[in-house]
């Protein structure tokens, strides 16, 4: 099994190995949030960016790899870190290359532009005169691909273990410059050293696999695929459907679930459902709008019927307000069945920037708590997560220089059945160009307060980049003390950590980290080796 999916990635390897001479200009946007798997990253649109392509940040003038696009809608992208380590705080500027393609020069000193690209409606016209050019439309193939191979390991009295993970992204649009795509996001991790009774579908993990055909308006998928106008629903396994007419956007979906247990394809937790959505697109305002009906059952019984909105707007340049809400149709309890509306999840938040160089953004998330099926995450990483998911939030970023940078967070989460609320404040001040023009530093400090236990971490970041962008080196360092209420007992670490970036060729990057968490009474050391090696045509 292994053979054949290690011979399909050097096989696509070789595929995509020409690439064609192109100039690149920048398309800005700036991080709105990040969590520990994702940064999301906003832009005035997103025509021009890709599923797979590469985010890069300025240090000390230079252009560094930072992020990769997992999933992008009309004014945003989630990507996945490529900087281990990395504080992403609001407003950090990120950047993508736009790709214009080179003129090329004719006779008489004149400069002739590449062939435009024609819509379908104007291709394949022609003049009654012989002498008249035809226009061909020009569907050309967009292949981005990521592979990366890691193992990490942590060292501990007798609890060593060592996992090693395998990640494959292959996604390609106007396959033979025709009107089908492809989305393929798989991985296989397995870890050693400690006994452990798994089969290979908890290792194995099918993300995404997905054919697509777009033509005319109209979208049909077919596979496991999220669809980011309903992407709180997860992945769907089956077939969806979608067609644009103007602003407007109608679809429908029907299949099943994934298995919650290891996400394997069952047929039994069947799903369906339709949607429909409104986008407006113009140079001040822009908005996009969606609403669907969801239907799931397991075993043939209604396990769940309810209906989901999202909305997403931007206000001018400086306000954006995004919301989503979902609201369940049907509860059977003990026999008896009950329609009524009950709101079951919510999250609404708005973003001011008064200038350019101050932002706020307020925020309230009452949704479910997502299940993460893959986390390298330390315990007081976790410990954050759980008591910051749900809750009110207020971040602020102050430009305070042109190379200081402040950012803010207050947290408050109060639940019924606790009399304590959790609280939780964060700070970071980024320093670029210190102490020396190619170096940046990070301070952060880091409180809550839970009805279980109270701490804080504070620390800092230093990183350097050196050969032209070529080669990154950081040092990080975090000081833990943490107080659970119950027993009296007491959490202190100090965690130090080292890593290098190293940049073999214009798509292959090695990671090497290390982390030691050192507490009174044990040490944990962990390290980091990844190699990513990317593939896209231009």
């Amino acid at each position: 099994m292994m053979k054949r999916i290690f011979s399909g990635i050097l096989f696509i390897w070789i595929l995509t190995g020409s690439l064609s001479a192109q100039q690149k200009d920048w398309i800005k946007g700036s991080v709105s949030f990040a969590s520990a798997a994702n940064v999301y990253v906003r832009f005035e649109n997103t025509t021009d960016i890709k599923e797979g392509d590469t985010l890069y940040i300025d240090e000390a003038g230079l252009f560094k790899a930072a992020l990769v696009v997992k999933k992008k809608s009309s004014l945003s992208c989630v990507t996945e870190p490529l900087i281990t380590g990395k504080a992403w705080t609001t407003g950090m500027v990120v950047m993508c290359p736009k790709v214009v393609e080179k003129k090329e020069e004719v006779s008489g000193g004149q400069v002739s532009p590449t062939p435009a690209v024609v819509t379908e409606d104007t291709a394949n016209t022609e003049t009654a005169d012989s002498s008249s050019t035809k226009k061909e439309k020009v569907r050309k193939p967009l292949i981005n691909g990521r592979f990366s191979a890691s193992t990490n390991a942590s060292l501990t009295d007798g609890e060593d273990y060592q996992r090693m993970r395998l990640g494959f992204t292959f996604n390609v649009t106007n396959i033979g410059g025709g009107y089908f795509s492809t989305q393929n996001y798989i991985t296989y991790r397995h870890r050693y050293g400690i006994d452990q009774q798994t089969g290979f579908y908890d290792d194995f993990k099918i993300y995404a696999l997905a054919l697509g055909y777009d033509r005319n308006g109209h979208s049909i998928y077919l596979g496991r695929r999220i669809n980011n106008r309903i992407a709180n629903l997860g992945a769907i396994d089956g077939l969806q459907y979608e067609k644009k007419a103007g602003s407007w956007v109608v679809g429908a979906f029907a299949g099943s679930r994934p298995d919650y247990i290891n996400y394997t394809f069952n047929p039994t937790l069947l799903q369906g459902g339709v949607l429909l959505g409104f986008e407006k697109q113009g140079d001040k305002n822009s908005s996009q709008t969606s609403f669907a009906w969801v239907e799931q059952r397991n075993d043939g019984k209604t396990d769940r019927r309810f209906a989901y909105f999202q909305h997403n707007s931007n206000l001018g340049k400086n306000v954006n307000i995004f919301g989503s809400l979902e609201m369940d149709m049907y509860q059977s309890v003990r026999d008896t069945v009950s329609n009524k509306l009950q709101l079951t999840g919510a999250y609404f938040s708005v973003r001011y920037r008064p200038f350019k160089t101050f932002n706020i953004t307020a925020s309230y998330d009452n949704r479910n708590n997502v299940i993460f099926y893959e986390s390298q995450r330390t315990y007081i990483d976790q410990l954050l997560n759980q008591e910051t998911r749900q809750g009110y939030r207020l971040q602020a970023g102050w430009q305070v220089l042109r190379n200081i940078n402040l950012n803010a967070s207050v947290f408050y989460r109060y639940q019924e059945n606790q009399s304590k609320p959790t609280k939780n404040q964060v700070v970071n001040l980024n320093i670029s160009r210190f102490p020396l023009q190619n170096m940046s530093l990070n301070l952060n400090y880091n409180t809550l307060e839970s009805y279980y236990f109270t701490g804080n971490i504070y620390g800092g970041r230093l990183n350097h980049s050196a050969m032209k962008g070529k080669l990154g080196l950081e040092a990080n360092y975090r000081k833990v003390n943490y107080s659970f209420f119950s027993g009296e007992q007491q959490l202190k670490q100090d965690i130090i950590g080292f890593s290098a970036n190293v940049v073999m060729a214009r798509f292959t990057t090695l990671i090497l980290s290390y982390e030691g968490t050192f507490e009174p009474n044990k040490k944990y050391h962990r390290y980091f080796i990844t190699a990513i090696q990317r593939f896209k045509n231009k």
